[in-house]
């Protein structure tokens, strides 16, 4: 089938007002919110996502306004980052703080790389513990509500997310040229990484509707717009999942991300394998899809009750 018709908080880089070796007012060394500028300029020098950068900018500018960003770098030590993360635990979940931990230490490695500070309190951080809960996927009944209250727009982006597992931000991204004639999709995914995502027929069928109730547009037009014309976007992805959990009277968790969680689950049920899971989803390893493993193993009690060697003993 081919597919149819055509914040004011952030920490933002200096614009050059300090010297790439500033000192603190003590003269020890490069300061922390110097370092930071340096770090986010190099970062979308390389070529980083919009996301990712202001992923960096809220780690680093918290720790830098908590910690005191005219302080030397190198005068941080382990004990005031502990204690530091201890306090960020009061009001943010485990998995949050290991994500600010994770990011220290990619700051502290890149300062160490440039030569900017040794940075030895950033790049010796441990990881906390996490617990791993596993999340439950949509059930089928909680999805065909949303997409009865869905408009074509809408339906269309479910039932996309659902078939495919793509993230938000890949979603948000997709312009009219990358539905390709052969029915699969092309996406551009983390670290600037295309492939090529299959899309079954119900989900062809919805986004082929939508877009013949579009007004013409050129190749480069994003797939999902808003009222006003523009792109969507993934906040206002984030809205339409809002929207539509109030909609559906879903009382859970309804969220882009958790259709991702429900495609993986239902894709892993119904036969299919871990290999081409991962390069659908777009992870470099096998880890992040192990979760998804462990998320699938829900049905081994169905599993077990059919093929369990006492049971069968016994009516045997």
């Amino acid at each position: 089938m081919r597919w149819a018709p055509d914040s004011s908080d952030k920490w933002a880089p200096d614009s050059g007002a300090r010297d790439a070796w500033a000192l603190d007012s003590s003269g020890a060394g490069i300061t922390l919110g110097t370092a930071i500028d340096h770090f986010l300029t190099a970062k979308a020098a390389e070529g980083a996502s919009p996301k990712t950068l202001d992923w960096y900018r809220m780690v680093l500018g918290r720790a830098g306004r908590d910690l005191g960003p005219d302080r030397a770098l190198d005068s941080l030590t382990a004990p005031q980052l502990r204690s530091w993360l201890l306090s960020l635990r009061e009001t943010l979940a485990p998995i949050s703080v290991a994500g600010y931990v994770r990011g220290l230490k990619a700051f502290g490695n890149w300062c160490a790389v440039e030569e900017l500070a040794e940075a030895r309190a950033l790049r010796t951080l441990r990881r906390p513990q996490v617990p791993h809960k596993l999340v439950e996927p949509l059930d089928d009944d909680a999805v065909r509500r949303m997409l009865d209250a869905a408009s074509v727009r809408d339906r269309a982006i479910v039932l996309l997310m659902l078939d495919t597992g793509l993230r938000l931000s890949e979603v948000a991204g997709l312009r009219r040229c990358d539905l390709r004639p052969d029915g699969t999709v092309k996406v551009l995914g983390k670290g600037a990484r295309e492939r090529i995502v299959p899309v079954g027929h119900v989900a062809r069928q919805a986004l082929v509707r939508h877009l013949r109730q579009e007004l013409p547009a050129g190749s480069d037009a994003p797939i999902f717009r808003s009222r006003r014309g523009g792109a969507l976007g993934w906040r206002g992805i984030q809205q339409v999942f809002k929207r539509l959990k109030a909609r559906a009277g879903i009382p859970g968790r309804c969220s882009p991300h958790l259709l991702r969680h429900t495609f993986a689950h239902s894709y892993l049920v119904n036969g299919g394998d871990v290999f081409s899971l991962q390069r659908m989803l777009g992870h470099t390893t096998l880890d992040m899809v192990k979760r998804y493993v462990a998320l699938a193993e829900g049905d081994l009690v169905a599993r077990h009750r059919a093929a369990s060697p006492a049971d069968r003993l016994m009516r045997s």
